[in-house]
């Protein structure tokens, strides 16, 4: 991959702030620590030291909380606290030194909390879990919501507050998310468009060179939902319209969350392009967005989808199932039985075991 700062032009202006906002950073883990290190190392190197990190594994069964714990152990400067009660394995460090960067802010202190969700009970649901705990603490006044598998670029999350901040309106703030590894193409910007005649979604931008300039005000004009691969939250909106839906297991939880959102009349979504996120798609979910899906991918994303049909859009049923009816006839003349079977199975909310 190569350097994000390469990414910025010399005429960027990295936001200040005069008192940073506080934020939670929630990074959700499921059999794949060595990527949630990943990830939270790069969270810890980000020029923002206003900010929590919730780490929540979705019982991966695995021994990844210890395998995180010990992992991070080598970054933290200088541990204060470490305390272990009712399934939270919680630690408060401070960095050595201020950030010569952000000299108008000492340094802060950060707190990174470990926990057990208790069972896997997908995406929205492990989630949430982050989400309750980081707002335990009334400062919090944005989540930032992370995929495991992204490395952030170390200004992104100034430029991603700066955002929210210019607009009170903005509930959700999305990214520009690039595929990492894949000669820097972009995989979306901010997040996607839902597409009513064809009863799906579609990336925004996706494919295009990173160099992508796109003003953030015409891709806001078509965003139906931010990508939760890299997500920025505003607390009023958790708390007005609640959480994501847990009835999702994995799919379509983000257009859901959106929805309701633009449905208050209360926010907007917004895209910050100068916020650089690096993702490598699929492997939080063990799932690939390139090539033929997996089952599990092909049965989540299909009962995920009829889900959200049925709640916000029945109208668009009489679309969707005649578009279920071809690619059912399409994978069995492929004799992909089980597929088929799977999309049947999801569209009817019906239980199945991988």
């Amino acid at each position: 991959m190569q350097n994000s700062t390469s990414m910025k032009t010399p005429t960027e202006a990295v936001p200040k702030f005069k008192a940073q906002p506080r934020v939670a950073v929630v990074v959700l883990n499921w059999r794949r620590p060595q990527d949630t290190i990943l990830c939270v190392t790069s969270v810890m190197k980000l020029d923002y030291s206003n900010l929590d990190i919730v780490i929540c594994d979705n019982d991966s069964g695995d021994g990844s909380i210890d395998t995180i714990s010990s992992g991070l152990a080598a970054f933290l400067p200088e541990v204060i606290e470490m305390r272990r009660s009712k399934g939270f394995l919680g630690f408060e460090y401070r960095e050595v030194a201020p950030d010569i960067r952000n000299v108008e802010n000492e340094a802060g202190t950060r707190r990174l909390w470990l926990t057990q969700t208790g069972r896997n009970g997908g995406y929205a649901f492990g989630n949430n879990v982050g989400i309750r705990l980081a707002m335990l603490s009334k400062d919090i006044e944005y989540i930032w919501i992370l995929n495991n598998d992204t490395i952030v670029d170390e200004t992104s999350l100034k430029f991603l507050v700066a955002q929210m901040a210019s607009d009170p309106a903005i509930g959700i703030c999305g990214a520009k998310v690039l595929y990492s590894g894949r000669d820097m193409k972009v995989q979306t910007l901010g997040g996607g468009r839902f597409l009513p005649f064809r009863a799906r979604c579609e990336q925004i931008g996706e494919g295009l060179p990173a160099t992508e300039a796109s003003a953030p005000e015409n891709v806001e004009a078509v965003l139906s939902y931010v990508n939760g691969a890299a997500a920025l939250v505003r607390r009023e909106l958790v708390e007005q319209i609640g959480y994501m839906d847990e009835g999702y297991f994995l799919y379509w939880e983000e257009l859901d969350w959106a929805t309701r959102a633009l449905a208050s009349g209360k926010f907007r979504l917004g895209y910050c392009p100068d916020a650089l996120v690096y993702h490598q798609v699929g492997a939080s979910s063990g799932t690939s967005d390139h090539g033929i899906p997996s089952l599990s991918s092909t049965y989540w994303m299909t009962r995920s989808k009829f889900r959200y049909l049925r709640l916000h859009r029945p109208w668009l049923l009489a679309i969707a199932f005649p578009l279920l009816l071809k690619a059912v006839i399409r994978e069995g003349l492929a004799q992909r039985w089980t597929r088929a079977q799977m999309m049947i199975r999801g569209a009817f909310s019906l239980p199945v075991k991988f």
